[in-house]
C-alpha cells in the first residue's frame, strides 16, 4: 500500500480510486474489553495514556480513522444531566435534562468547557493529533441534532412535540446544533480532519420520511455546513432502515453515509453511488460478533459485489460490539487492505 490512510479516504471522497478500500473500523473497543478496561475508569487515565493506547491500537491492528473528542452523551452530563457508565457498552443518559423547551433559556452552553470529561478529551485529542494527524484522519463522533434533542427532553416527548409543537422542536434543534459546535470547536481547531455524526433517532424505524425531512435533515445540514467550512471530511450513520429516505441524504452535505445492515447496499449504490461514499454494512451482532471468519468474509464479498463501481468504505452495519472476536475484525481489515476498488467514471 503506497497511500497513507488519510490519502485513501481523501481519494475516495473525491471520487478518485484509492489503492485499497477505506477501512473505517477500529479494534479499540475489542482490545479495551479484552484487557478488562471499563470506560469510566479509562476516561480517568492520564491524557498521554489514553492517546498512547489509541495510537498503539491503530498501529498494531490497523484502521484509517482515529476517534477523539467528547462524546455526545457526555455533553449532556457536561450540561448537568445524569449519565450511567456501563461496565460493558456505551454510556447512557438516565433521565431527560429538561421537561420543557423554555428551560433552554436557563442553560449556559459554555459550562460544557468546565466539565472534567470535556477538558480531558481535549488534552487526549491534542496528543492524538500531534502523533497521528499527518498520516491518519482524526475524527470527532457526536450525536446528530435530532438524537441529541431526544436525549435532552426524552425521545417520547420529542416525538409528541414534532406533531404538536413544531416551533418548540425547532428551537430545541437549534440549541442542539449550537451544543455540537461548542463541544467540538476547540477539538477541531487542534487539527482534526474529519467530523462524524450518528443520528439513530432519525431512523426509518422511528420516524417517517416526512418528519425526517422536516426536523432531522435541515439541522444535519447546518452541522455539516459548519464542518465543511472547517475543511473536514464528513460522515453520517443512521441506524435502522432508511431506504425510503436515501435520496434525501446528499442534501445533508455528508461525504460518507454509513448504512445499517437493514439497508440493501445494492439499492444504496444505485441511489447514491454517484453522489457520496457509502459504507457498511454486515450485521454487527449476527455476523460480525457471533459468526465465524468465513461468515464474515462471505458477507463482505457479497457487499463488494453489490457496491461494485461506486465509492465504498468498509464498516459494520452499526457499531461493532467489544465482544467481537479479533479474528473476525482481522478478516474485515485484510479484505479492505487487499482489495483494489474500481469506480465507474
Amino acid at each position: 500500500m503506497s497511500m497513507s490512510p488519510r490519502e485513501v479516504i481523501q481519494a475516495a471522497v473525491n471520487f478518485r480510486e484509492p489503492d485499497r478500500i477505506p477501512f473505517f473500523i477500529s479494534a479499540h473497543g475489542i482490545i479495551r474489553r479484552q484487557r478488562g478496561m471499563v470506560m469510566e475508569q479509562f476516561y480517568q487515565r492520564p491524557p498521554e495514556e489514553q492517546a498512547g493506547f489509541a495510537v498503539d491500537i491503530i498501529r498494531q491492528y490497523g484502521g484509517d480513522i482515529v476517534l477523539a473528542g467528547l462524546s455526545g452523551t457526555l455533553s449532556v452530563k457536561a450540561l448537568g444531566g445524569k449519565v450511567k457508565f456501563r461496565a460493558k457498552g456505551s454510556t447512557d443518559v438516565l433521565e431527560p435534562l429538561i421537561t420543557d423547551i423554555a428551560e433552554l433559556d436557563k442553560i449556559n452552553l459554555d459550562r460544557v468547557k468546565d466539565d472534567f470529561h470535556y477538558q480531558r478529551s481535549l488534552e487526549v485529542s491534542r496528543r492524538i493529533v500531534a502523533l497521528m494527524g499527518d498520516e491518519y484522519l482524526v475524527s470527532t463522533l457526536f450525536w446528530g441534532p435530532f438524537t441529541l434533542a431526544g436525549l435532552l427532553i426524552g425521545v417520547e416527548q420529542l416525538m409528541r412535540k414534532c406533531l404538536r409543537d413544531k416551533e418548540a422542536v425547532r428551537a430545541l434543534l437549534d440549541f442542539c446544533v449550537e451544543l455540537i459546535k461548542v463541544c467540538n470547536e476547540e477539538t477541531i481547531g487542534l487539527g482534526m480532519g474529519m467530523g462524524g455524526l450518528a443520528e439513530p433517532t432519525a431512523s426509518g424505524d422511528m420516524i417517517s420520511r416526512k418528519v425526517f425531512e422536516e426536523f432531522a435533515l435541515p439541522y444535519l445540514k447546518k452541522v455539516y455546513d459548519w464542518y465543511r467550512a472547517k475543511k473536514l471530511i464528513t460522515t453520517l450513520h443512521i441506524c435502522g432502515d432508511i431506504t425510503n429516505r436515501l435520496d434525501l441524504i446528499p442534501e445533508t452535505g455528508t461525504h460518507v453515509l454509513s448504512l445499517d445492515y437493514k439497508v440493501s447496499m445494492k439499492t444504496a449504490a444505485e441511489t447514491l453511488g454517484d453522489k457520496l461514499v457509502i459504507a457498511g454494512n454486515a450485521d454487527p451482532v449476527g455476523i460480525i460478533m457471533e459468526g465465524d471468519e468465513e461468515m464474515v468474509r462471505k458477507a463482505y464479498l457479497e457487499i463488494f459485489e453489490q457496491v461494485q463501481g461506486v465509492p465504498y468504505a468498509l464498516m459494520g452495519g452499526c457499531s461493532i460490539p467489544g465482544a467481537t472476536p479479533l479474528a473476525n475484525y482481522e478478516v474485515m481489515r485484510d479484505l479492505a487492505y487487499n482489495t483494489v476498488p474500481h469506480y465507474r467514471h
